[in-house]
């Protein structure tokens, strides 16, 4: 063991995942975890998206292959609105006192950035009881992994919608979704308009 290598903030904050690993003794740990381990949490944030996004286009990837084009489509909106079912579930399960409505959706979609879209940021218009505007700003990691893999055309953008869609039905909330894209752009920064309202009989 170096006792003078400094170990990455991360790894010391998130050791209890970490401490079961067993080493040989001929192996060097501290160099190994100062070699590969991020060196800040931007990193291992960035690296863990990356990731998903990763495992997410090569899936599609695979799908165009294996049943063609049209399934692409089909299994990435049926995926993310499982998702977005299974994360509304999820939430309403971790915190009983969250009333099912526009708002509890609100704070799941806020929920879903922290979490899980670190390149996202939004900017909320308008929310109340039976209504949400908001823009979702940022790098879309879902568009920049599936046109670097030649099959983003194949998908109806963007491909968060059926997510949203998901939260809202499990919670039981018939509403209108409607998003449209203001900007995706080559580089996959895009601007998203969603708004969310309670349907009216």
């Amino acid at each position: 063991m170096n006792n003078n290598l400094q170990l990455p903030e991360p790894f010391v904050a998130l050791s209890d995942f970490r401490k079961n690993d067993i080493y040989l003794s001929e192996m060097e740990p501290d160099q190994i975890i100062s070699d590969l381990f991020p060196a800040t949490f931007t990193e291992l944030v960035q690296r863990l998206s990356d990731i998903t996004g990763a495992f997410y286009g090569g899936m599609l990837k695979q799908t165009e292959q294996l049943f063609g084009a049209e399934a692409v489509e089909t299994l990435s909106s049926k995926f993310m609105y499982d998702l977005g079912a299974k994360m509304a579930l999820r939430n309403l399960q971790a915190k009983p006192d969250l009333q099912p409505g526009i708002p509890a959706v609100a704070k799941i979609l806020i929920g879903a950035v922290f979490t899980s879209s670190p390149e996202y940021s939004f900017e909320f218009k308008e929310l109340n009881d039976h209504k949400i505007e908001m823009l979702i700003l940022g790098v879309d990691r879902y568009h920049k992994i599936t046109q670097s893999l030649g099959i983003s055309g194949l998908l109806k953008w963007p491909v968060i919608q059926p997510f949203i869609q998901g939260v809202c039905d499990t919670m039981g909330l018939d509403v209108l979704l409607n998003i449209k894209v203001l900007e995706i752009n080559p580089d996959s920064s895009c601007i998203y308009q969603i708004s969310i309202f309670k349907n009216k009989y």
